[in-house]
């Protein structure tokens, strides 16, 4: 078999060929030895998108610097082979060491097993004992399992590493416990490890590679880098990402670009591709996949805009860098939180009608006097109204005070609006794309929560009791602030406003 043609391969020794363990690696090009001697395979080691990982940059993340890791990549693309040569690594080289399997059911976890299995059964001397469908005991102690996600199962572990595989289907209680389950010992940090497709908004997946770039944390925290750097710290999860591009293999000259199903999402990068995925096997399923389903499995784009509440929304149309212009009026939008972020949105209206959204504000469990002393201090100049959301009007048990009291008593007079959310939506639709003419809604870089707002706030499925009503699942709060902006100052008159302090 070719090197240059396949990256990933087993090569199954003769029986008489004994086993050899190699030095314990230390750097990549020893992994990428290690995995060779002891199982045969060898690894795509070069990136080809930007912001992309190369397969290898996995096993390095791994193995080598043991970080709590999200592995996002395409149907296809190696990531379950991959971690079952970590598991082994792991168990080899750091014996004896607890490693845990876990699915989100049985069979889901016995996937990554048959790896394993693979492996050591092409090399015997590997195992100690009896090798169950369960649980395989390797040389030096080392003990993997796999498991079904459940309370039971979770609960009480206390293990070195723990490989998660599409955590999607977990329940949140179930995901809340393995946090908890690992434990270093010696030179083994205890660490969890996260290997996915992304195909679901506003799934569980989709939350953890958002938090892992900086996107949709409360606060005010820029992104952070989208891949593993050798100087991060060891700690909170690290996202190695890559798609079909990583791992398919080279395309020969005996293709033509021109007649290729694929070339208008190559664009020639499979000509320096080095990796194991059939050209013949993408080019079958691009040809019966929707673009959204090809997009989002298989170019790892970001999940499937199913169920958005926002279709309309287009960073590429609407995101732009819409400055503060002293001439034009200025406003406040804002949705009440305390475990939930209080948000601020700083609004403007261009003469022809464009709303310009300039800046955002998100922070949790603060009193109220410390976000408007902030907000005050962020003013980019005066502020002509604060539209809120009516429900700020109650007086709260514990103060006595409503928290448009508060503001208005803080130097920020505040008005709201009764409105349905259906009418404030429809009132963002025709914004984002009018019956006629171009957009009227704007959103500068630098709001980065209400970006992803807009590209995540989602329906639930149609079986749900409510199909209709969006899910509040976090995106909701800075769309609701925006919301309110909305009926507060652009909605058609006909209707008197309320709650003016």
């Amino acid at each position: 078999m070719s090197k240059k043609a396949r990256k990933i391969h087993v090569e199954t020794p003769s029986s008489e060929e004994p086993i050899k363990m190699p030095h314990e690696p230390k750097t990549r090009k020893g992994l990428q030895r290690a995995a060779k001697a002891l199982l045969g395979v060898t690894f795509p080691e070069k990136a080809i998108c930007p912001h992309h990982n190369a397969p290898l940059d996995y096993l390095e993340a791994s193995f080598l610097r043991q970080k709590d890791l999200l592995v996002w990549a395409n149907r296809g693309g190696g990531k379950t082979m991959l971690a079952a040569v970590a598991t082994l690594l792991d168990a080899l080289y750091r014996a004896p060491v607890k490693i845990r399997v876990l699915g989100g059911s049985f069979d889901q976890s016995d996937r990554l097993a048959e790896y394993i299995r693979e492996f050591v059964q092409r090399r015997p001397e590997l195992v100690e004992g009896r090798m169950y469908r369960d649980r395989i005991t390797v040389v030096g102690g080392s003990e993997i399992r796999m498991l079904a996600q459940s309370q039971r199962a979770v609960r009480g572990q206390h293990v070195q590493k723990i490989r998660c595989d599409e955590v999607d289907l977990f329940d949140d209680d179930v995901w809340q416990a393995v946090q908890f389950a690992t434990r270093s010992k010696g030179k083994t940090r205890g660490s969890i490890e996260v290997l996915s497709t992304l195909h679901r908004q506003g799934g569980l997946m989709h939350q953890l590679v958002q938090n892992a770039r900086g996107i949709g944390r409360e606060g005010d925290s820029g992104p952070g880098p989208a891949d593993p750097q050798p100087g991060d710290t060891p700690f909170g999860y690290h996202l190695v990402n890559w798609c079909l591009w990583e791992v398919i293999e080279r395309c020969g000259p005996e293709r033509n670009c021109k007649d290729c199903l694929l070339a208008e999402d190559c664009q020639g990068v499979a000509k320096q591709a080095e990796g194991f995925f059939r050209i013949d096997d993408a080019i079958t399923i691009k040809a019966r996949s929707s673009r959204a389903a090809w997009e989002s499995e298989m170019l790892c784009r970001g999940p499937r805009r199913q169920w958005l509440v926002f279709e309309e929304f287009d960073p590429a149309v609407h995101v732009r860098k819409v400055e503060y212009c002293a001439d034009w009026p200025l406003y406040r939008a804002m949705d009440f939180g305390y475990a939930s972020p209080l948000v601020c949105l700083w609004v403007q209206v261009t003469p022809a009608g464009a709303v310009h959204v300039i800046d955002e504000y998100l922070r949790t469990r603060l009193p109220l006097a410390k976000h408007a002393a902030t907000i005050l201090a962020r003013d980019l100049g005066r502020v002509e109204m604060t539209y809120v959301d009516p429900a700020g009007r109650q007086k709260e048990s514990t103060s006595g005070a409503a928290c448009t009291e508060l503001l208005s008593a803080a130097g920020i007079p505040c008005v709201s609006r009764p409105s349905s959310i259906v009418d404030g939506l429809e009132l963002i639709r025709a914004a984002l794309a009018p019956a006629t003419g171009g957009p009227r809604l704007y959103v500068h870089p630098r709001c980065e929560k209400l970006i992803e707002a807009f590209a995540s706030y989602h329906y639930p499925p149609p079986s749900s009791p409510e199909p209709d009503k969006p899910v509040k699942d976090g995106p909701d709060h800075a769309v609701d602030a925006l919301r309110y902006f909305f009926v507060n100052r652009l909605r058609p008159a006909g209707e008197t406003q309320r709650g003016r302090y």
